[in-house]
C-alpha cells in the first residue's frame, strides 16, 4: 500500500401514434423478477435496457441524446421541438405496459421541470416487439421497443484484472447492459474510491470511477456490489484511456494500457481493477488512477471546506433564522466557483511523480469535478430541506438546526452522525 502525503407535467391529451406488432415468440409460464429487459432500439444507433421487476409499481426512464432529423419536419407546428423520450413500464406476470411520451423543456416552469405530450400505451409479451411509429412527425427517428431475457445469449464471462491488493472480486453477474460486480475490500481502511475499467472483446472500453455521495464506499472487510455499464458501439471506441467516463479519450497524457489492448485484440471481456483510494489517502493499483482518484477526493474537500465556512458566517451574522436565511445560503452556495486552484493541482502533481505533467488537465477536472459534486450535494440536501419544509413537516424554518444535524451532508430528517464519516 503506497502511502501519500498529509493530509415534471401537462398532456396535450392525443393518442397520436400506434404500435406495429412485429413478431411474436412462445409466451413463458411465468415471469421471474429480474429475468426480463425492455430494449429500445432507435434507427441504427445501439440498444439501451431498462431492467423488468415483476410487481404493480411503474418505473421509468429518459432518454435525451436523440437521433433528431436534420431537417425537422413536424405535422404540427403548434408543438415545439421535443428535448427527449420518456418511457414508464411495469410488468406484471407476463405482460409490460408501456407509457411513450415524448418531452419539452418548460421555461415557465420550475427549473429542471419538462412537460410531457402522450404518445401511446402499449402491451407487451416476452419475445413481442412494437415499433412507435410516425415520430418523424416530431423530428425523431422511429423506436422498437422489445420485450428480452436479461441474460444475454452467449455470454462470455469476464476476465478479472486486479491491479490491487486489497479489493478481491467475489462474484461477476451481467445482463444485456452491465456488469453486476461483487467487490470486497479485504482491507482494516474503508474505501473512499474505486476506478474499474470494463472492456469488451471489440476494442471497446469504459472506465468507472465511483465513490460515495456521504460516507465510505466500501466499509473494511465488507463488500458492496458495483454496477458497471457496458461499453457502447459506435460511442466507446479505442484503447484504455483515463478521463473517467470513456476509454476513448487518451488525449490526456495517460498512456494506453498494453495488456488491455491486446486482450481487446484477441477478443476476451475484461473487468480491470485499476485504483483504489482509501479514507486515510493511501492507495493501491495504478499510479495515474489513483491521482485522479485522489484529484476528486481533494475537490471535495476544499469545497467542503468552503461550505462550512460560508454557512458558520452566516449563522452567525445578524440576519434573523429562518427561510430568508436559507435562500441565502442557497444563493451563495450555488455562486461558488468550479475552477480548480493551481495550489491543489501541484499538491497532487507533487504526490504522485510518475505520473508526467501532460495528465495535469485530466487531474484539474478531476478536482473540479470534485468541487462540483459536493456543492451539488449540499444544494440538493439544502433543497430537500426546503422541500419538506413548504409541506410543512417542519414547522421552524431554521438554518442553525439543519446545519447542527446534518453539517449538510444529508437530508434535514436524519439524525446527527448518520450521514457517515468521512
Amino acid at each position: 500500500m503506497k502511502a501519500r502525503d498529509t493530509g415534471l407535467t401537462f398532456a396535450l391529451g392525443l393518442l397520436l401514434l400506434f404500435s406495429v406488432p412485429i413478431g411474436l415468440a412462445q409466451q413463458p409460464e411465468a415471469s421471474d423478477s429480474g429475468k426480463w429487459m425492455l430494449e429500445i432500439t432507435q434507427a441504427n444507433q445501439a440498444p439501451n435496457y431498462l431492467q423488468l421487476e415483476d410487481g404493480p409499481y411503474e418505473a421509468q426512464s429518459g432518454f435525451n441524446d436523440l437521433d433528431w432529423q436534420p431537417e425537422w419536419n413536424r405535422a404540427d407546428k403548434t408543438i415545439p421541438q421535443a428535448s427527449g423520450l420518456e418511457f414508464k413500464y411495469r410488468m406484471q406476470g407476463t405482460t409490460v405496459t408501456v407509457r411513450v411520451l415524448l418531452t419539452f423543456d418548460s421555461p415557465a416552469s420550475p427549473p429542471g421541470s419538462v412537460e410531457e405530450l402522450p404518445i401511446g400505451n402499449y402491451e407487451i409479451h416476452p419475445g413481442e416487439s412494437i415499433a412507435v411509429a410516425h415520430l418523424s412527425r416530431f423530428g425523431l427517428q422511429p423506436v422498437q421497443v422489445k420485450v428480452v431475457t436479461a441474460k444475454p445469449p452467449h455470454a462470455t464471462q469476464p476476465e478479472i484484472v486486479n491491479k490491487t491488493s486489497s479489493m478481491l472480486a467475489e462474484k461477476v453477474d451481467q445482463d444485456r447492459a452491465e456488469y453486476k460486480l461483487f467487490l470486497r475490500n479485504t482491507s482494516e481502511l474503508a474505501v473512499n474510491a474505486v476506478m474499474i475499467s470494463v472492456l469488451d472483446g471489440n476494442g471497446r472500453c469504459k472506465v468507472h470511477n465511483q465513490s460515495a455521495f456521504t460516507g465510505w464506499f466500501i466499509s473494511p472487510d465488507s463488500t458492496r456490489e458495483l454496477h458497471l455499464s457496458l461499453p457502447v458501439p459506435d460511442k466507446d471506441e479505442g484503447v484504455l484511456g483515463a478521463d473517467g467516463e470513456s476509454c476513448s479519450d487518451t488525449t490526456h497524457g495517460f498512456p494506453a494500457s498494453p495488456q488491455s489492448i491486446n486482450s481487446s485484440a484477441m477478443g476476451a471481456p475484461e473487468i480491470v481493477i485499476e485504483a483504489v483510494d482509501f479514507e486515510d489517502g493511501t492507495y493501491e493499483g495504478d499510479d495515474q488512477k489513483a491521482a485522479l482518484l485522489e484529484g476528486g477526493r481533494l475537490g471535495r474537500e476544499i469545497e467542503r471546506a468552503r461550505i462550512t465556512t460560508m454557512v458558520e458566517k452566516q449563522i452567525a451574522s445578524t440576519q434573523p433564522d429562518g427561510i430568508d436565511k436559507l435562500a441565502s445560503v442557497q444563493s451563495q452556495a450555488s455562486a461558488l466557483p468550479n475552477n480548480a486552484d493551481p495550489a491543489a493541482l501541484e499538491s497532487i502533481m507533487a504526490r504522485f511523480p510518475t505520473v508526467p505533467d501532460s495528465a495535469k488537465e485530466a487531474i484539474k477536472q478531476a478536482i473540479q469535478d470534485g468541487l462540483a459534486m459536493e456543492k451539488g450535494i449540499f444544494l440538493g440536501n439544502l433543497r430537500l430541506y426546503q422541500f419538506e419544509l413548504a409541506k410543512q413537516l417542519a414547522s421552524e424554518p431554521s438554518l442553525q438546526h439543519w446545519w447542527d444535524t446534518t453539517k449538510g451532508r444529508c437530508d434535514w430528517l436524519a439524525r446527527p452522525g448518520s450521514c457517515g464519516k468521512e
